[in-house]
């Protein structure tokens, strides 16, 4: 009996930190603008993928390509299977010297 009550008290104090957890989430949702999540007319067809982007560029982590991006895109999507298979297998075993995010982080830290 004394475990049922132990679970109980357990579940229950989970259940606080959720709450916490997501009223904190919303208040740092709503101080970006982004809360509460708009329920337009125009964003009531888009899968949750397409909102998620829309809520993404609204926040600017990611941006739309650009003409060039997109004709380099289309000019990959055109190769033969084969042939972006053979480039995604050689590029996994690219070495980078220093590593990628060393380079990010010098580079970040020129901005300054």
């Amino acid at each position: 009996m004394a475990t049922t009550r132990e679970q109980i008290e357990e579940l229950r104090k989970e259940v606080q930190r959720l709450k916490a957890e997501s009223t904190e989430t919303r208040r740092i949702l709503r101080e970006h603008g982004l809360w509460p999540p708009a329920r337009s007319k125009k964003t009531a067809h888009l899968s949750e993928r397409e909102r998620a982007r829309l809520i993404l560029r609204q926040a600017q982590i990611v941006r739309e390509m650009t003409l060039p991006e997109r004709a380099l895109a289309a000019e990959w999507q055109a190769l033969p299977p084969a042939e972006r298979q053979e480039v995604e297998d050689a590029l996994r075993h690219v070495k980078i010297d220093p590593p990628l995010s060393q380079l990010i982080h010098d580079l970040r830290g020129s901005d300054r």
